[in-house]
């Protein structure tokens, strides 16, 4: 069962990674006379974020089957709670960013994923890049 989740977290990872630069570019692409910021316009950030969700949970259920913390450092500690801290992150902003509900909202939930993102990629062991 570990090594399915391995995989299933390993395969789940490009496809969180494509569903926020997706989410990224939606909120850049925005013009500023766009259509407030609401639930219905806010989809695409909601989608990569539940995503990570998905992704994050996955981690857990591995970290704890595997006795995560046995592992070296980075994979142990540092990948972890880097991976929450972007999941919070990411809802923190995006939810702000709709709860604000103007048209410059779309550029603040973009300005969210795009740290969210870097967090994520910095969270990332290297030797799982490729």
């Amino acid at each position: 069962m570990a090594d399915t989740l391995v995989t299933t977290h390993s395969i789940w990872r490009w496809l969180v990674l494509v569903g926020l630069v997706a989410a990224l570019v939606y909120g850049f692409s925005r013009s500023s006379d766009a259509a407030p910021l609401e639930k219905s316009t806010a989809q695409p950030f909601m989608f990569s974020l539940i995503m990570l969700d998905i992704q994050v949970l996955i981690g857990l259920f591995l970290w704890i089957a595997a006795s995560g913390w046995d592992l070296d450092v980075f994979r142990a500690w540092i990948h972890p709670v880097g991976m929450l801290i972007a999941l919070g992150v990411g809802h923190a902003v995006v939810g702000r960013a709709i709860k604000f509900g103007a048209s410059s909202a779309y550029r603040t939930a973009a300005v969210g994923i795009l740290v969210t993102l870097v967090i994520v990629a910095a969270s990332i062991p290297r030797d799982a890049w490729f």
